[in-house]
């Protein structure tokens, strides 16, 4: 969760922990009213969206010690994302459409892969401003 959309939390929390405790004295205050901005910049927080906040890891080792074995991307785990990696020479070798961006670096059949380094894309599906990213990894067996 970023930072931003922390402090907004709190902030609706502020507004409107009083009134959910039953706390709120002044009853012509009953209607929460928010600027057409502050609705803006609340949507643009909503959870639909990855922006430019996933951490995607450049390395990793499937070698089965236990420390960076799997290609694996941080997410909400509400967002759908479409995950693709290719060979240098641009062969589809692994995908899948899940809210979890994750690789054991293994084929599509199931077939362990050599070291070398591999082109991935990351397409968010649904959102109000999808996101998507492309990038090379390295694995290291």
């Amino acid at each position: 969760m970023t930072i931003s959309r922390s402090i907004a939390i709190i902030c609706l929390c502020s507004l409107l922990l009083p009134r959910l405790s039953g706390q709120q004295q002044d009853s012509s205050a009953d209607i929460l009213q928010l600027s057409e901005s502050q609705i803006l910049e609340i949507e643009a927080m909503a959870p639909d969206s990855a922006g430019d906040v996933l951490n995607i890891p450049n390395v990793f080792s499937p070698n089965g010690d236990g420390t960076n074995d799997y290609f694996e991307v941080d997410t909400d785990g509400t967002t759908e994302y479409e995950f693709t990696v290719f060979t240098r020479s641009g062969t589809r070798i692994y995908h899948s459409l899940s809210p979890r961006i994750f690789w054991d670096g293994n084929s599509l059949d199931g077939k362990e892969l050599k070291e070398g380094i591999y082109y991935y894309v990351i397409e968010e599906k649904g959102g109000s401003t999808p996101f998507d990213k492309a990038g090379f990894m390295y694995l290291f067996r």
